[in-house]
């Protein structure tokens, strides 16, 4: 009897161990075909992890984004602040200089009658004419040369009781008479409604080199007071039989001019 209980635990023992050795083969098995099985799985949990890291950071990118353009806008701001500034501070620094120059001049011409002025618009094209607040009220009269900072830019050419016109040199319909500085050379300075001169003389053997001053010329009956600069001498243009044209420039450039002094006389 008890050896048949010990044949059967005996028996029992191999089966369990069979099965036990079995199941481990079989597990190894389940093991490899669970990781076909499970990987899509673990790669769609990896996917969707990193979908979410990825909304994470892309919010944080945009909160970032949103506050850097905040900063970008401030930053504008501070810009045409400080531009706004800036152009105010050149505004005051051309004014003192303007003045400057004003009294430098009345001083070196202590006859002249001068009559400050204001620029209170630009006309087109090329910005070659003025509006001034000062007119006929003021003692203002047509073909005045108008004068800023020593050289002459321009003539009234319109007067009315509070404001006038000035047309500026390079304007075609002005016609100035002129001679080279410091000798006895004459000739008549012309606009060509740009920023270019020409200047006619009757001599062609005139000796004329380039960047020498043209003055204003006493003319008898002229409203121009005589020696003030106008432009400078360029290239020489044209020979004739007649006369020599030479090209030229303004020595004051009229874009650059806020205040302005009108001749009345001496």
């Amino acid at each position: 009897m008890f050896l048949r209980a010990k044949k059967k635990i005996i028996f029992l023992v191999l089966i369990f161990g069979f099965v036990l050795f079995f199941l481990n083969y079989k597990f190894n098995i389940y093991n490899k075909i669970g990781f076909f099985a499970l990987s899509p799985a673990y790669i769609i949990s990896n996917w969707v992890t990193g979908l979410e890291s990825f909304s994470s950071n892309l919010i944080n990118i945009v909160n970032d984004n949103a506050s850097l353009n905040k900063e970008i806008e401030s930053l504008k701001k501070q810009n045409e602040e400080l531009r706004l500034s800036y152009a105010l501070l050149l505004k005051d620094v051309q004014s003192l200089y303007e003045e400057k120059a004003f009294q430098n001049f009345k001083a070196q011409n202590p006859k002249f009658k001068l009559l400050k002025a204001l620029v209170l618009y630009r006309l087109e094209p090329f910005y070659q004419d003025l509006i001034i607040n000062v007119g006929s009220n003021d003692g203002v009269k047509i073909g005045m040369p108008v004068i800023s900072d020593g050289c002459i830019i321009g003539l009234i050419s319109n007067v009315a009781p509070n404001y006038s016109k000035v047309s500026y040199i390079g304007d075609k319909s002005v016609k100035i008479p002129v001679k080279l500085n410091g000798s006895n050379l004459y000739g008549i300075l012309e606009g060509t409604s740009s920023e270019e001169l020409i200047f006619n003389v009757p001599s062609v053997f005139a000796a004329i080199h380039p960047l020498e001053i043209l003055v204003t010329a006493s003319v008898p009956s002229s409203l121009l007071p005589p020696n003030i600069p106008v432009a400078k001498i360029m290239t020489l243009r044209e020979v004739g039989s007649l006369n020599t044209v030479f090209t030229a420039i303004p020595i004051k450039q009229i874009q650059t001019v806020n205040e302005v002094w009108v001749y009345l006389g001496s």
